[in-house]
């Protein structure tokens, strides 16, 4: 995304182009014998910014932190943290139920669980006396 903001410097207009792009957000991916879990941090990002889509084996999280977001509603004195998007796609495993996964947010952080099949959850299996 491009856009282009005027810069006031002693008085002077400047055009300046600033092109946005999106920052790939670090991630733990865990697994257990029920699912397989993705934990990425985004923080600044309100849970209505983030989007979690999966099409053709693949598994993609997007989330914007606004401008607004990333401070308390007043003034800026100074801004270190700035307006951007996240981005970040993952080939889902063979032996996931697709059409179940989830995710939530919370404090700056999204969980995303992605369910095994039954087929491929390990099971113990009685041994009977003969």
């Amino acid at each position: 995304m491009s856009q282009t903001i005027a810069v006031s410097s002693n008085g002077l207009e400047q055009s300046r182009q600033y092109v946005q792009r999106a920052v790939s957000p670090p991630v733990d991916v865990f697994e257990n014998a029920d699912e397989v879990l993705v934990v990425a941090d985004v923080p600044g990002v309100a849970s209505d910014q983030i989007d979690v889509n999966v099409e053709n084996g693949t598994l993609t999280l997007k989330a914007r932190r606004s401008a607004e977001n990333a401070g308390s509603g007043g003034t800026a004195l100074a801004r270190e943290y700035d307006a951007h998007d996240y981005a970040r796609s993952f080939r889902i495993p063979a032996g996931i139920d697709a059409a179940s996964i989830s995710a939530e947010a919370k404090n700056g952080t999204v969980l995303v669980r992605l369910p095994k099949i039954a087929a491929v959850k390990p099971r113990k299996i009685a041994v009977r006396a003969g």
